[in-house]
This record gives C-alpha cells, structure tokens and sequence, in this order.
C-alpha cells in the first residue's frame, strides 16, 4: 500500500498549517522566515527542528489533528526552537508492516505511533526510544500525568519506566440513535437476547441495525472481546492472552458463534468487510444505522459538520450474556496508540517540545475535539453534549475490559484479524477459528 506523504510547517506567529495540496497562499513571505512557494510547496522555517511523523491519520483527523493544533500552539509560544512536522500517513492496518520494515533497516522515524506492545517492547530493548519518565524529570512536568495513569501505561506496555505518550483515555460501547430506537418503542438493552430482539426489530423495519468497519479488521474483534468478556469476565482476555486459557474455551468459542449469526442474520448490513471506517462512520452520522460499536473518540466525529443526527445519540454498555460472569456496565478501556520518540533523535529541542504536548495536549484534544485524555487539563473545560453522553457512561461504569490484541504478538494478530472476517462471513466455523487461534499462539512460542 502507498503511503501518503504531508510536509507541514508550522509556523512561529502564524496558527495555519500549509500542505502540499496547497490552502491559497500567495507566495509571499511572512517576517518569521516562513514562506509558500506558489506550487504549494513550502519553505521551512528559518532554525525549526524537522521532526518525521508516522502516523495513520491525516493531519486534519483524529491524534494526528491534536498533535498538529499543539505543536501550532507551541511554536506560537516558543519561537526561539520551533519545530517542523513532516507527516507520512499510513492505513492503520498497514502500520506493523510499515514499521517491521522500517525497524528491519535501523530506519525508524523521530516519531510514530502504534499500538503494538511487542513492538514498544522489542524497541525499548533495543533503546531505540527516548525514555519519557526522563524527559518529565528533566522538564518538571510531573503534574502532566497522575501516578495511577501513569501506573497504568506502564502495566499496558509490560515495562518499568514511561517510553510513550497515550493518544486517549477511552471506553468502548454501542453508540445509539435515539431519534430512532424512539420511532420504534426501543429501550436501551442490557442482556444480549434483548439486544438480539432490537436488531430483529429493527430490519424488520428496513434499518440497519449495527454498522461495523469489518474492512479495517479490528473492529470485528472488538466485538469477539466484548462477547467474551460478557461470557468470561473482565481477566478472559488476559488469561488467553497469558497462555492460561484457549482461544478455543467455550467463553471464546460463544463469542465467535454469536458474531456469526451477527454476520449471517445481515444485522451488520451487506457487505460487512468492504466497510471502511469512513462508510461506517457516515452510514451512523447520516442515520442510516441505528447501532455502532466504537469508542470514546468518536466524540470528535460527532462533533464534525458529517453528523447529521445532531444530538439523537446515546451510548451504552456491552450487553450481558445469560449465564456469564461480565458486569453489567463493563466497558473496553484503553489509552488507544501511543506516540514514540526515537531516542537517537532526540536533542533538547524535541525535549521542550514533548514537555509542552505532556502539558497541553490534554486541553487541545478536549478543545478541538471534545475528546478525554490521559492528561491533566490546565483549565476546567467546557464539555460538550457528546462528552457529557461519555462522562455520563462512565460514572455508571462498574469494571474494565481489555481488548483481544493488547499483549498479542504481530503474527498472531494477523491469524486473528484475517480470519475474523471469515468468521464474519460465515466461511470459518467457530471450533476452526478458535483451533487457528490457539495454533499461532502455540507457534509464536
């Protein structure tokens, strides 16, 4: 897959963001040094540090956007070391491979994102990342993240000093249309076989009942982890990923059955893998879904100009499962991918910079984005209708879940991704999937 390259300066006293499509500059430079050439091309700033971004988002989307608005920010503040981004973007599902072959030739960038553990754990063994305990000690930004948040990252990544910045501080749900589970006489469900007789309901009546990106993978095995820790409980997951317990146990193999009829009952839609995000994400914000499972980052897409449901929307638990051991009103919790820093990289320049996104990325993202963080914000923000749905879901929140590939390893990753969307498709059995499972868990070994 192509990657798609972006060249952003951003510069010392003016807040825009200048790309290589161009955003109707004149040419003309600007007294900072700072000048666009009439192609659309750009001059850096005079004396900024260039840092090389990797990342899976554009720059006008999702941590990329924040990192991007903070940095502006930062230069505005620090025009003695400004910085330079020079973005490239890569598909989500492409990162690994991306990164395996970057790793491979020593050719990592200044910074890039995952949300691999067994990479930030073969990096850190390498000391190829720049160890963030010791740029908060150096820059005295201990406030920028509490001790129990920072406690646990560190449980996340398996490691016993800080190498990363988290992107989020989030919990997964359904996310629902309330305009339409009204239409209906719908009540939010909270036992799967209540949620089954919603979906039923609901195509009955010609609407879509869930959206899923099943395209980008991932999603389609948040939704087994949800299953089977509703089944299992909240340490499922962790036991499978420990080792101690099959991929093929019967708190797995529910998960997978259930997925299936999800898929075979067209309760995702047709065509559940050639989804995308984006078409998942317009099919809810136009209406035309009544269901998504996503996360608490979903606040910066319904706070965009595509959500044409206006505040119709809702967010609910996981549903329990008759028989399981799950509580209800257990959310998948994570701190989703993590901002890394090559160490051999790193001067005092980037340090100033790292200090001040620790300091004020937390404000930028719940600003530009209505989005909840990691971090410590500055000032009591304004929250919008669509976090409050978040802070509201929290509060009833009563235990935290992981998801399935938090401590999995790439190779393993991959089985489970791709045979997810056979599952999905009815084209692999349940007993088969869970046997490739424990397969590639015996192999990586």
């Amino acid at each position: 897959m192509k990657s798609k390259k972006i060249r952003l300066i951003l510069a010392t006293t003016m807040t825009m963001v200048l790309g290589l499509t161009g955003c109707g500059s004149s040419g003309a430079s600007s007294d900072n040094g700072s000048a666009a050439a009439g192609n659309g091309e750009t001059v850096a700033v005079e004396g900024a540090k260039t840092i090389n971004v990797l990342t899976c988002w554009d720059e006008n989307s999702d941590n990329t956007q924040i990192l991007v608005e903070t940095t502006k920010r930062y230069n505005a503040t620090n025009p003695e070391h400004p910085i330079d981004l020079k973005l490239e973007v890569v598909a989500q599902d492409s990162m690994n491979q991306k990164l395996s072959v970057l790793s491979a030739s020593n050719d990592l960038p200044d910074v890039f994102c995952t949300g691999t553990q067994e990479y930030i754990e073969t990096y850190v063994q390498q000391g190829w990342l720049k160890s963030i305990d010791e740029v908060i000690a150096d820059y005295s930004v201990e406030d920028a993240l509490t001790s129990e948040k920072r406690s646990a990252l560190l449980d996340l990544t398996k490691q016993e000093a800080l190498y990363v910045l988290p992107c989020d501080q989030s919990i997964e749900g359904i996310w629902y249309n309330t305009e339409i589970f009204a239409q209906y006489n719908l009540e939010v469900p909270q036992t799967m076989d209540d949620f089954m007789e919603v979906c039923s309901v609901l195509l009955e009546n010609d609407v879509q009942p869930m959206v899923c990106p099943g395209k980008e993978k991932w999603p389609i095995t948040r939704l087994i982890g949800a299953y089977a820790t509703m089944v299992g409980g909240v340490d499922a997951i962790v036991d499978a990923n420990n080792g101690t317990l099959s991929w093929s146990d019967d708190t797995f193999l529910q998960a997978y059955s259930w997925l299936a009829e999800m898929g075979e009952k067209e309760y995702f839609g047709k065509g559940v893998t050639t989804v995308d995000t984006n078409t998942a994400n317009s099919l809810f914000l136009s209406g035309k879904a009544a269901m998504y499972y996503n996360g608490s980052w979903f606040t910066s897409n319904l706070n965009s100009e595509e959500n044409q449901i206006g505040e119709n929307v809702g967010l609910f638990a996981f549903p329990t499962v008759s028989g399981g051991k799950g509580e209800a009103n257990t959310f998948t919790t994570s701190y989703g991918m993590y901002w890394c820093f090559k160490s051999s990289t790193y001067d005092d320049a980037e340090g100033e910079w790292i200090a001040y996104l620790l300091q004020n990325y937390g404000d930028v993202a719940m600003e530009v984005q209505g989005r909840l963080t990691a971090y410590t914000l500055n000032t009591e923000p304004e929250v919008d209708y669509y976090t409050n749905v978040v802070l509201e879901a929290q509060e009833k929140q009563s235990g935290s879940g992981v998801w399935p590939e938090y401590a999995m390893v790439t190779r393993v990753q991959d089985i489970e991704y791709s045979n997810a969307q056979m599952l999905i498709l009815n084209q692999m059995t349940p007993e088969a999937y869970g046997k490739a499972m424990d397969d590639a868990m015996a192999s990586a070994q």
